[in-house]
């Protein structure tokens, strides 16, 4: 990765005077506006154990607003989990963490495909950052999850499964994920509700504290999942994948949604599963190139993991990694034998393929060693951070668990008013 004089342009933002303000914590449970109407049991047979209450942060006022409210209400969390992300990129780097962030931000230089393409996004965060009481370069360096991955640049397992179906005669469209993540950042799920704005539509954010997005949707009938293949080629000075989702988001129309994915330049190796309102679309990103994938021939259907399938904008590592496996060893991987449960779960009629069928493949373990649903596991690996259910067409839904899908309720969120489409 090239040098840059992105350290020069960081500096933490000015501490605010008020004391009892930097100390509010608000934790709502659907709070007004929002509606929010339990969705009942993932399983009417298996009882929900442990499940926890979903958390929705209301936030509205200017990008910068947005963000000081976010920091102020989640402050003690975002510093917990801070504490608890530096160390993990301590272990990881072999470095003290203050001094790898120093190492990433002079090796990399995304500020400027920031400011290009989601300038409001740098309020925010500089928001985040003061209304948590964190330095602005530790707030920054935070959303760029997919990025630090890609620095590391190592073999590693992610697991994250994601499809959607296109409107039927018996159902509306729907795009659907599980955002599995390390077990450490279980405890920081919130939904951020994000007020229509002069700029951006009114949007549901499923994410973690202190971070700007990890899916979601808005008011006009566009969501977006997204999951890391990390084996395709990334750019050092691309667009980071928080702010592509946020950037999708921002956005009401769907040609203008399709054009983004298409036209920016992509920081990190992503798949990213798009509904505009009744269709839905599966994009595979790169640093030089975006490649729609179509399991189905028709498109009426799409499902993705871990493994690009579409993209051959590989890194060398992987390439040579690819080469010397056996077929036997490919099609046992993590992300091939998930990718294969999906298959076989969604292999039937669109019109068949309707809310219930989506929250049972969600839930399902049909490989107790690669599971869909990740169960979370004390101390280490990677879990089922929360599962999101979109649904699109004209009267646009989100649903959500705090968790694993097989042992967390979903919760209904509705917006305060469903805009009209022009896609």
């Amino acid at each position: 990765m090239t040098k840059n004089g992105y350290r020069d342009v960081i500096s933490a933002p000015s501490r605010s005077a008020n004391a009892v303000l930097r100390a509010l914590l608000v934790v709502i449970l659907a709070v007004l506006p929002v509606k929010a109407v339990d969705s009942g049991k993932s399983s009417a047979a298996r009882p929900l154990d442990g499940e926890r209450i979903v958390r929705v942060l209301q936030l509205s006022g200017s990008p910068y607003e947005r963000g000081l409210q976010h920091g102020r209400e989640l402050r003690p969390e975002i510093a917990r989990m801070v504490g608890l992300w530096k160390k993990d990129l301590q272990e990881q780097s072999k470095m003290d963490p203050d001094a790898f962030l120093q190492k990433f931000f002079a090796e990399t230089n995304f500020l400027p495909a920031i400011k290009r393409w989601t300038p409001d996004l740098l309020d925010e965060i500089k928001g985040i950052a003061e209304g948590s009481g964190q330095p602005y370069q530790t707030m920054l360096a935070y959303q760029m999850v997919d990025e630090i991955w890609v620095y590391f640049d190592k073999p590693a397992s992610h697991h994250c499964s994601g499809m959607g179906v296109i409107r039927s005669e018996s159902h509306p469209a729907y795009i659907a994920q599980n955002m599995d993540l390390e077990s450490y950042r279980d405890g920081s799920q919130v939904v951020l509700h994000i007020a229509e704005g002069p700029s951006a539509p009114e949007q549901f954010v499923f994410t973690a504290a202190g971070l700007i997005a990890t899916n979601g949707m808005n008011n006009r009938s566009i969501a977006i999942t997204a999951n890391t293949l990390l084996d395709l080629s990334a750019s050092p000075d691309g667009l980071p994948v928080a702010c592509v989702v946020r950037g999708v988001l921002a956005r009401g129309k769907g040609e203008e949604v399709l054009s983004f994915i298409k036209t920016i330049k992509h920081a990190s190796g992503q798949n990213y599963i798009v509904g505009v309102g009744d269709r839905v679309y599966d994009f595979e990103a790169s640093a030089n190139k975006v490649v729609e994938f179509r399991p189905v021939p028709d498109g009426s259907v799409v499902y993705h993991t871990n493994h690009p399938l579409a993209n051959d904008d590989l890194k060398p590592w992987h390439e040579k990694q690819i080469k010397a496996m056996t077929l036997e060893e490919k099609n046992k991987g993590d992300s091939e034998v998930r990718l294969n449960s999906l298959a076989t779960r969604l292999r039937k009629p669109t019109s068949a393929i309707n809310e219930q069928v989506i929250k049972e493949t969600l839930q399902s373990k049909d490989s107790m060693d690669h599971p869909i649903c990740r169960t979370v596991v004390a101390g280490g690996g990677w879990f089922s951070f929360g599962s999101t259910i979109m649904t699109l067409s004209d009267k646009p839904f989100f649903q959500v668990t705090m968790g694993p899908p097989d042992s967390n309720r979903f919760l209904r969120l509705e917006f305060s008013r469903i805009a009209g489409r022009k896609q």
